[in-house]
């Protein structure tokens, strides 16, 4: 997946649907930081902290906690830098902790410092706004929830080491020196999500990152001082010179509700000049409204000499408010249609940041799609602490109301579900069912029997409701009693097989369809498949052994292969164990999926345990400078080993993409059309790879272990996909084996006219001897050149300038073993 693909920002009115948030997760994107910049003037100033910061500090009292990973600071920049911290963490509320990575480095003579949320993630559990983009911190936040973890940073941060600093925090700065304190809680506050995606290039302005329209919490504040925000198309189109006009017209403000209601209610003024100015314009105050000792200053885009902020401002405080530091919680589920006329009673738990203003708490309702018919029904406290309820009769007649939660508090925010309602609503149908229960369901792959019985799991949804959800199966053709699936959830049933596990055999087939009927009068009913059957087979899991070894040129039962085959691919020569080709990706963002093959022999590990095959890895590449497990580090393939017969899997060395090797990526990327690759396989791409399986230290000697071979593929880009060969575990080689393969080995340019490179990938040891000889099209030895002690990536340049026109056999020998033969046209 190289980035989010656009998300269509016009919201059709309609039912919203109200499972998109599954696998939220996946939406997130990565920009580039704000910076701050010294003024290089002495700009005098001492703003403490707020009296309930002083009493907090006193008090120990915190907020939220946040933790900092310093890099290279020095003992009394760390000294200064968690003063600041104390101070956020006396304004931030969060039950998770925030996670900072801070390193002291040397940045640009006028830059003090930047920092900027790691990632962003969209359409999580209780998101402020449906597709709009969050800082991590405050998704997390908002769903209670630790997402990316202490190893990953929710924001990354650089000071400037460079700098004159001032490390007390006593507010008495030198005038030659730059508060440090100051410039941490200003760097702070853009992890914190005072930032967002708005740029301009050359004539135009936008928002977004890799693709246009994504807009961050921060950027739906900004409006015009005629009152127009500019993330509304109709006044500002996206890539447009309008938008760029607006975004360096001066005259930017943020229409923040809490900064209004604590600032005198005045609009926050923002830097917005007439140059625009990367990593300044539009996230910082303006510095002219807000000089140097005037209480709002901290986010000014410079930070002069002398200059001692300790507080952030009721502005900057307001504005993190409002983009999801201070947040209303709405739980409600919504009512399912009615066969017949009855009152509706809708019931909301409200937990809010803020007071809540009682008299917005109301259900918004119509029967024409809110075009002229509106009215309202107010959501009354009830004796359970947080939960409101409200009561509608519908009219004789009626046959369909749509609806939507209002709510507010006492700083004059509004807060609805669905979010963006009325333009999206949530609607109820009155009257006879005819509509089918959707059931979804993950087929079973394969069932490897043991003692647990094996489970099945359907996620199952009807308008009305549902009565009833069973699986229908058979085993080899021979119908089987039916059984039930219990209701774990609103939507989710699951059961169990009622087969004998002692009766199943290795290789059974059993075909299986769920079948749910929903509550209405009607019955109705849905059948998953509706014109087939789901399948899958028994595979038995052989007895142990110390080694195992295939070249996969016959067929075998080794292998629960429902994902992988083994057979000859066009252009090869020799059997191979082979992924799909292509190997197909989802195209949402939502969805990922997943290719493997079990080895059903079980592997005891020996002392010094170890696997080799041959293999060709054409699977999409990650972002430069990623590893295994970053989320720009998209598809990849991994080795894995279950110490629990299948339950658990853990990796037995780092999963890897194309980038492993020079020549998969250059063939991977040879053919992208639409982010697919399509490159093919070929025998000349084959790499040797070599596992220690006790390296990582997820197995030790003496565990026994299945093996698995995964193929990862996240949206929308993939490639050929991958395949092994020769696989050998704990097995030692007969015959020495070359330390080159074939794709350890590169020609270029072909075709040539005076000279060709040869490019020789080598990962351990240096290779005594390797032999290059040329052969003309009547296989006479034409050239021959040997290298002698070759070790690491090296370049070869040989003169072929004597050769006459035409195709020649390049053989590739090392330590007198043939490696491969590559076809050069000479020009």
């Amino acid at each position: 997946m190289k980035k989010i693909l656009l998300i269509d920002l016009i919201l059709l009115i309609g039912v919203i649907n109200i499972s998109a948030q599954k696998d939220w997760k996946k939406n997130k994107v990565k920009v580039l930081p704000p910076v701050c910049y010294a003024s290089g003037k002495i700009e005098k100033a001492a703003i403490p902290p707020s009296n309930e910061l002083l009493n907090n500090l006193k008090s120990g009292e915190k907020k939220s906690e946040i933790i900092v990973n310093y890099r290279l600071f020095p003992q009394n920049a760390k000294d200064a830098f968690e003063y600041a911290v104390s101070l956020w963490e006396g304004i931030i509320e969060s039950p998770v902790p925030i996670y900072i990575q801070a390193t002291w480095s040397s940045l640009g003579s006028n830059v003090l410092g930047s920092c900027g949320p790691s990632e962003y993630y969209q359409n999580f559990e209780n998101t402020p706004h449906q597709d709009r983009f969050y800082p991590v911190a405050i998704a997390e936040k908002i769903t209670k929830t630790e997402i990316t973890g202490s190893e990953d940073p929710d924001m990354i941060a650089q000071f400037n080491q460079s700098i004159d600093w001032y490390f007390g925090t006593d507010l008495n700065t030198p005038d030659s020196l730059y508060d440090f304190v100051t410039v941490v809680m200003h760097e702070l506050a853009h992890g914190l999500g005072f930032t967002g995606f708005f740029f301009v290039s050359g004539n135009e302005g936008a928002y977004g990152y890799s693709d246009f329209g994504d807009a961050a919490a921060f950027d739906l504040l900004v409006i015009k001082n005629t009152g127009e925000q500019l993330t509304d198309t109709y006044y500002y189109p996206n890539q447009s010179s309008k938008l760029k006009d607006a975004l360096t017209s001066s005259s930017l403000y943020a229409n923040s509700p809490v900064a209004i209601a604590d600032g005198n209610g005045l609009y926050p003024r923002l830097y917005a000049p007439s140059e625009w100015d990367e990593g300044s314009s539009v996230y910082h105050l303006n510095d002219a409204h807000y000089p140097s000792n005037n209480p709002n200053s901290l986010m000014t885009h410079a930070i002069g000499k002398a200059e001692a902020i300790h507080d952030p401002g009721p502005l900057t405080k307001g504005i993190m408010a409002d983009i999801g530091w201070k947040h209303m919680y709405l739980d409600f589920e919504p009512l399912k249609d009615i066969e017949e006329a009855k009152p509706l009673i809708f019931n909301v738990t409200i937990e809010s940041d803020y007071e809540i203003d009682t008299a917005s708490l109301m259900v918004i309702y119509s029967t024409d799609s809110f075009q002229s018919q509106i009215d309202s029904a107010s959501l009354v406290r009830t004796e359970t602490t947080g939960l409101f309820s409200a009561e509608i009769v519908p009219e004789n007649q009626t046959d369909v109301i749509q609806y939507y939660i209002n709510a507010g508090d006492i700083k004059n925010r509004t807060f609805r579900l669905p979010t963006e309602a009325p333009k999206v609503f949530y609607e109820i149908k009155i009257g006879p069912d005819t509509e089918s229960p959707v059931i979804e369901h993950e087929p079973i792959a394969y069932y490897l029997p043991g003692d647990e019985k094996l489970e099945i799991t359907a996620e199952v949804n009807d308008n009305i409701g549902i009565d009833t959800v069973y699986v229908g199966y058979d085993i080899n053709g021979i119908n089987q009693e039916s059984f039930g699936l219990e209701r774990k959830s609103e939507t989710t049933f699951s059961g169990y097989f009622n087969f004998d596990n002692n009766l199943l055999n290795d290789g059974d087939i059993v075909h299986y369809q769920i079948f749910a009927e929903d509550s209405s009068g009607a019955k109705n009913i849905a059948v998953l498949p509706e014109d087939s059957v789901f399948s899958f087979q028994v595979e038995e899991i052989y007895d142990p052994v110390a080694n195992y070894v295939n070249n996969f040129d016959n067929p075998t039962t080794d292998f629960i292969i429902s994902d992988f085959e083994i057979y000859t691919e066009d252009g090869f020569e020799n059997g191979a164990l082979h992924s799909p080709h292509p190997y197909p990706s989802p195209n949402d963002n939502n969805e990922e999926l997943n290719f493997s093959t079990i080895l059903k022999h079980p592997i005891i590990i020996r002392e010094n345990g170890s696997m080799t095959f041959d293999e060709i890895v054409l699977v999409e590449p990650g972002e430069n400078n990623t590893n295994f497990g970053d989320s720009e580090f998209w598809d990849y393939v991994v080795v894995e080993g279950s110490k629990d017969l299948g339950k658990t899997w853990l990796p037995v060395a780092d999963g890897y993409d194309s980038g492993k090797s020079t020549i998969w990526l250059t063939t991977y990327n040879e053919d992208v059309t639409d982010q697919i690759s399509n490159a093919v396989g070929e025998p000349d791409l084959y790499i040797s790879n070599g596992i220690d399986l006790l390296e990582n230290g997820n197995f030790s000697v003496g565990d026994t272990i299945l093996i698995r071979f995964r193929l990862y593929s996240d949206p929308f880009a993939h490639g050929w996909g991958w395949a092994i060969d020769n696989l050998r575990i704990q097995q030692p080689v007969s015959s020495p084996a070359t330390e080159l393969s074939p794709g350890n080995v590169s020609i270029f340019p072909n075709p040539a006219e005076n000279q060709v490179n040869l490019t020789f990938e080598i990962s351990n040891d240096k290779i005594k001897d390797i032999q290059i000889v040329f052969y003309n099209t009547f296989g006479q030895n034409v050239k021959s050149i040997q290298f002698e002690n070759v070790y690491g990536t090296t370049t070869k340049t040989i003169d072929i300038s004597g050769f006459t026109k035409g195709m020649y056999l390049v053989n590739i020998l090392e330590n007198g073993q043939k490696v491969t033969s590559r076809k050069l046209i000479k020009k």
